[in-house]
């Protein structure tokens, strides 16, 4: 997956089988280093670290996506992680933040029925499907350029009071 940035407890990537297409704005994934199978099993300043760091991530995919000329409305943010209890991947649940860009002038590139445009809730066809096979991942560009914006940012008065220790 495109790397975005890694933090002390948290790597954030662009999803390289996306369930939201980049030319719909794109995916986005904040996963925590160590594994919970839910939220409230975090302790608590790891919790909080989490939103800060889905608060900023999501601001910055914003400006960097509409800086690309996506009409960026919103961003749906969603824990999922029901897919690991599917046999096939047989695998205990990692809760993992995901950010689902949504635009204005969404649709499927191949036309699929099912696919629901904003404002409406994304459509999440089975991962082995064929649904997603043409949504195009975030470029390597997009994702240093969300990463670049995400340090403009934390440089901010607006999350002069929040911190991450990073790397490249």
């Amino acid at each position: 997956m495109p790397k975005i940035l890694v933090t002390e407890n948290f790597t954030v990537v662009g999803h390289e089988k996306p369930h939201q297409s980049r030319d719909n704005g794109g995916h986005v994934v904040i996963t925590p280093k160590k594994r919970y199978a839910h939220r409230y099993e975090m302790p608590l300043p790891l919790g909080t670290a989490l939103m800060h760091l889905s608060m900023i991530v999501g601001e910055a995919t914003t400006n960097v996506m509409k800086k690309n000329g996506l009409e960026v409305v919103r961003i749906n943010y969603q824990d999922n992680g029901n897919w690991a209890y599917k046999p096939i991947y047989n695998k205990p649940p990692h809760l993992h933040v995901h950010l689902y860009v949504r635009t204005k002038g969404e649709s499927h590139p191949d036309g699929d029925k099912r696919f629901q445009a904003f404002p409406d809730a994304l459509v999440f066809a089975p991962p082995e499907s064929d649904y997603y096979k043409n949504f195009k991942p975030l470029t390597e560009e997009d994702c240093q350029d969300i990463k670049k914006e995400f340090e403009r940012l934390l440089a901010t008065g607006k999350y002069q009071d929040v911190s991450f220790k990073y790397s490249s």
